[in-house]
């Protein structure tokens, strides 16, 4: 009770009327930064040099949030946003900004976040990995829900800042192969009474093939099954459907799903429900990258951690003398042992292990390797920073999706004298604020 009355005293205590506000900056959420009465005040949609009015829309003790409203003075960096569904749609949040500036914006945030929090320079900013910045997406997650006042059937996304969803009927950076998905799935199942038990789906696709996942909390009606074998057969996709127990079941032909890294003549097997870079592009030129950075030599021992299926494993086996790959999934660990009897990489080993605790003590950890590649959840790598100098690496790459926690691991690292030699942003989710990074640290000699 206590804290529903707080919630509206907060809210009766916004104001009714917009503040005029002056942006100078953008934070790393990609949202205007401004001051008012002596608070700071974060703009959604505002950008730097702007004049706006925004209305507020939650207090905090040391900072305010605010959306946009109107734009007084525009800033010449500030484009017309290409999707139709930007507005309410939570997806993308940089669609407002040039798309130069959207890399450049970026890489200063993370660079200025290195060298205030964790007193680190690259020695040399390399050129951001760009994307194209539509049709890029190989999977995404799409919301079902029938409303229960007059049986309407919403498919898309979350709204901007709310658990609901926004119809979506397009979607401009999901890969073209998924263009007809919104408008075939309201025509075979819009007619249907009782879609609650249908939750979402996720669309995951390869190169060459691809799935449609169905998450039901109950079996569906033969009709509704029907209605769904409809919609994977016109897109050309395979079928699944996953109930309650989190078990996928396959509704047809399930041949297998792949990707290839061309670079290094590697093709990778994948369910619907594993991990990938959702990216391909990206993908491809960042494990190039990777190899190129680490240099791997005929005679190194290389360390992958959080190996996932082996998307970097196998191409660094490929030059290295052996390779171990670590992953907290023994359902991944088994994945990635069938891509490499796929791809003859018989000298890699695989190991199952929660890389979130210390693993100073296991036999793989205490193992001497040249070079070490780890590519870490948002979490980031906390435990394992602190234990890394000791395998005797020259270097680390670390591949990072969370500013924040590669600001925090690099001042571990630092600090076991690595210095960060290389680095450069990863252009894997243009249109929005999400910031992937690649970081080279050597050895100090």
């Amino acid at each position: 009770m206590h804290k529903r009355r707080t919630a509206r005293h907060t809210r009766q205590n916004l104001p009714q009327t917009p503040i005029e506000l002056d942006v100078t900056g953008l934070s790393i959420e990609g949202r205007g930064v401004a001051r008012h009465d002596g608070k700071t005040v974060f703009v959604r949609g505002a950008l730097p040099g702007e004049s706006v009015s925004a209305r507020l829309e939650k207090r905090h003790s040391r900072y305010d949030e605010a959306t946009l409203i109107e734009c007084f003075t525009t800033s010449p960096d500030r484009i017309k946003p290409a999707c139709r569904h930007y507005q309410e749609c939570g997806g993308c949040d940089l669609q407002h900004l040039d798309l130069d500036k959207q890399l450049g914006f970026k890489e200063s945030a993370v660079l200025d976040q290195l060298s205030r929090f964790a007193s680190v320079t690259p020695t040399q900013v390399e050129a951001p990995i760009k994307s194209a910045t539509a049709g890029y997406r190989r999977s995404a997650r799409i919301g079902i829900n029938q409303l229960q006042r007059d049986g309407s059937l919403i498919i898309g996304f979350r709204r901007r800042n709310s658990n609901k969803l926004t119809r979506i009927e397009h979607c401009m950076v999901l890969d073209p192969r998924a263009d007809q998905l919104f408008s075939v799935l309201y025509r075979e199942l819009e007619h249907f009474s009782d879609l609650k038990l249908l939750t979402h789906l996720d669309i995951t696709l390869g190169d060459d093939s691809g799935a449609l996942t169905f998450r039901a909390t109950r079996q569906p009606s033969d009709e509704l099954i029907e209605a769904l074998k409809r919609v994977s057969n016109t897109l050309s996709l395979q079928l699944y459907l996953e109930l309650n127990d989190h078990q996928l079941t396959s509704i047809g032909s399930t041949p297998h799903l792949t990707y290839k890294l061309p670079d290094a003549d590697i093709t990778l097997q994948f369910e619907p429900d594993d991990f990938l870079q959702v990216n391909s592009e990206v993908n491809r030129r960042m494990v190039s990258q990777a190899l190129e950075w680490l240099s791997p030599k005929a005679t190194d021992k290389v360390l992958d951690l959080y190996c996932g299926l082996g998307n970097f494993t196998l191409a660094l086996a490929k030059q290295a003398g052996q390779v171990t790959g670590v992953e907290g999934s023994m359902k991944m660990v088994e994945r990635a042992q069938g891509n490499a009897a796929l791809n003859h990489c018989d000298n890699t080993r695989f190991h199952c292990a929660d890389l979130s605790q210390d693993c100073s003590a296991t036999a793989w950890m205490r193992q001497k390797y040249d070079l070490i590649l780890l590519d870490p959840p948002r979490s980031g790598a906390a435990e394992l920073a602190r234990s890394l100098s000791k395998t005797g690496a020259r270097s680390i790459l670390y591949i990072a999706c969370n500013p924040s926690v590669l600001v925090r691991d690099s001042a571990t690292l630092t600090s076991q004298g690595y210095r960060m030699t290389r680095f450069c942003v990863l252009d894997m989710f243009p249109q929005t604020s999400h910031v992937e990074s690649m970081a080279l640290f050597e050895k100090k000699r």
